[in-house]
């Protein structure tokens, strides 16, 4: 266990010494802080403004799903970014022939972040959020959300030969994320055809509070998981 520690140490302090990558694992403290205030204050001018009684608010649950999403994006991303870096550098190689070895290294840069920013994306959304939530509602879709992260870290890794291209391909990734958005303005059954997004199935899952999506939603973060997977494996090493 002590190899994989110093080796997720050695990623923290990847992070902290990049200006880029420091304001990234920050960013969502900003997004909350930005929708828990200014979404609630730019309510009240609008009703006020219009004379009605709601206008945002019919959304401020699709706010909270995009709040509980940006930790463990965030988080994946900059872990996209180091392992890019590393891979230039040739250190991804290296360690895996250390005591770290292959599992260890993705553990270390796959599993750890995606474990912090579910954490990260629970204490966030419970203190921040709009909506009233369950807390073991919001584990299940914050787990949710984490898994679709990871499934974008691997298509940013995989798909990229340096940093310049991952930041470029960061924004490909966002688009896994759109499923979220469909059940919210497409209410017949042709929002189906975004089942294939992982997300989708989350604001499915958080709109209905069904336990049963989170059935799709495993199955297809999984399958985007293994898939990419395979891919970022014969391409690391």
């Amino acid at each position: 266990m002590k190899p994989l520690f110093t080796s997720f140490g050695l990623f923290i302090r990847q992070i902290t010494t990049d200006n880029m990558l420091w304001a990234v694992c920050l960013a969502p403290i900003l997004t909350a802080l930005l929708f828990r205030f200014g979404l609630t204050y730019a309510e009240t001018m609008l009703c006020g403004y219009f004379q009605k009684q709601t206008i945002l608010a019919d959304y401020y649950l699709l706010f909270d799903l995009w709040m509980c999403l940006m930790p463990s994006y965030m988080l994946c991303f900059a872990s996209a970014m180091v392992i890019l870096t590393e891979r230039d550098e040739n250190m991804a190689s290296y360690m895996a022939v250390t005591p770290v070895g292959k599992t260890g290294y993705m553990i270390s840069r796959l599993i750890f972040p995606a474990a912090i920013g579910l954490v990260y994306s629970i204490l966030l959304t419970y203190i921040f959020s709009l909506m009233d939530w369950n807390l073991v509602l919001l584990s299940a879709v914050s787990l949710l959300l984490s898994l679709s992260s990871t499934a974008a870290n691997f298509l940013i890794i995989s798909f990229s030969r340096n940093k310049v291209e991952g930041m470029a391909m960061a924004k490909i990734a966002s688009l896994i994320f759109l499923g979220m958005v469909v059940p919210f303005f497409i209410l017949s059954d042709a929002q189906y055809f975004a089942a294939f997004l992982p997300s989708f199935w989350t604001a499915k899952l958080s709109m209905d509070k069904n336990s049963l999506f989170m059935i799709p939603a495993l199955l297809v973060s999984f399958a985007w998981i293994i898939m990419l997977s395979r891919r970022f494996n014969r391409k690391l090493y």
